[in-house]
């Protein structure tokens, strides 16, 4: 894709497809992986190209169509730097999938997750969204009651095994937008 924004930035998208949110554990370890891969492509991102990039990653299931979903990892970025972004991202998804993560990583990527389900319901937006759905989906109130424990009860095993099951290499899809008259820069081997 092109873009008229300014010449030195682009954005690398990579979107695999994974399932509905019909399973309350792996759509938690889903989520679990989402923020490993945030610490994870942050520090390797860092580490690689020696930039405070701020990649993200998302986990996004259906609740109304069943298998669907996705896993993506985006990265706004300067135009020379999408080689070595796309090797970065491999990396960190061959490393995933390869290998538990450690403690230390499950921790800093768990602990925010944990204190937004402590702080959910601190706010009637936090009420409102759990009560919208209490008559047609009465499960979702038992899977925010069981979230935090369940959190806790993952382990860097369940986390790769999510990473082994949905972030294939080449089952992601690339979606990369550069500037109108930027060379397109060669695929990563």
């Amino acid at each position: 894709m092109r873009h008229s924004g300014p010449a030195d930035q682009a954005l690398l998208r990579i979107t695999w497809p994974t399932r509905d949110d019909s399973d309350a554990v792996e759509a938690l370890a889903l989520e679990m992986l989402e923020r490993v891969m945030r610490v994870e492509l942050t520090d390797q991102l860092r580490e690689a190209l020696g930039k405070a990039y701020s990649p993200s990653a998302a986990s996004s299931l259906s609740r109304g169509w069943k298998g669907y979903g996705t896993f993506s990892v985006n990265a706004s970025i300067d135009v020379t730097d999408v080689p070595a972004t796309r090797k970065a991202i491999a990396q960190v998804v061959d490393e995933l999938r390869a290998a538990p993560v450690s403690e230390d990583i499950l921790r800093r990527a768990r602990q925010p997750l944990i204190e937004a389900y402590q702080n959910a319901l601190k706010t009637n937006g936090g009420w409102m969204a759990l009560a919208a759905r209490a008559q047609s989906q009465p499960d979702r109130i038992e899977r925010f009651r069981n979230a935090r424990d369940r959190l806790l009860a993952l382990t860097p095993a369940d986390v790769q095994a999510v990473a082994r099951r949905y972030l294939v290499q080449g089952a992601g899809v690339e979606v990369l937008a550069l500037p109108k008259d930027a060379a397109v820069p060669a695929p990563t081997s």
